[in-house]
């Protein structure tokens, strides 16, 4: 029996240097929106920008700082199949780099049978995914 039954995750802590700027790659790559409001216009640093997705139901909280060391700290985002190969239409494109540093082109799928995804850093390095389950449409869409 467990002690808590949460009905969802809420939200994912990351941590940015320059919170504008994070703000600003957010809503140009992900199409997300800031999602509440402090009392202040400007939060301080140490309150969180929270941005939701378009339906808002999953939620970053942007925290002003130095992203922790080690671990696996990468956020994962669904998107359908039609979404998945229209974001891969767009590959090579200047606002997305790849873990290695480099442009995130085509060849950085990962087809791993059940799930298909593209790997890549926002601006403060911080690891983003983007997952489709849906890969029979996928595979075919990128072959044509």
């Amino acid at each position: 029996m467990s002690l808590v039954k949460p009905d969802r995750l809420d939200h994912v802590h990351l941590y940015v240097r320059d919170r504008a700027a994070a703000i600003g790659w957010y809503t140009r790559v992900l199409g997300m929106r800031e999602y509440g409001k402090w009392r202040q216009d400007n939060p301080p640093d140490d309150h969180p920008v929270f941005l939701a997705t378009a339906n808002g139901v999953h939620v970053i909280s942007l925290f002003v700082g130095d992203r922790p060391e080690g671990g696996d700290r990468t956020v994962a985002f669904h998107l359908g199949p039609q979404a998945f190969l229209a974001f891969a239409r767009l590959l090579p494109h200047a606002d997305l780099e790849g873990y290695d540093g480099k442009p995130l082109t085509r060849e950085g799928l990962h087809d791993y049978g059940m799930a298909m995804t593209f790997n890549f850093l926002d601006p403060a390095g911080n690891h983003i995914e983007l997952v489709t389950y849906d890969t029979d449409p996928v595979r075919a869409g990128l072959a044509a």
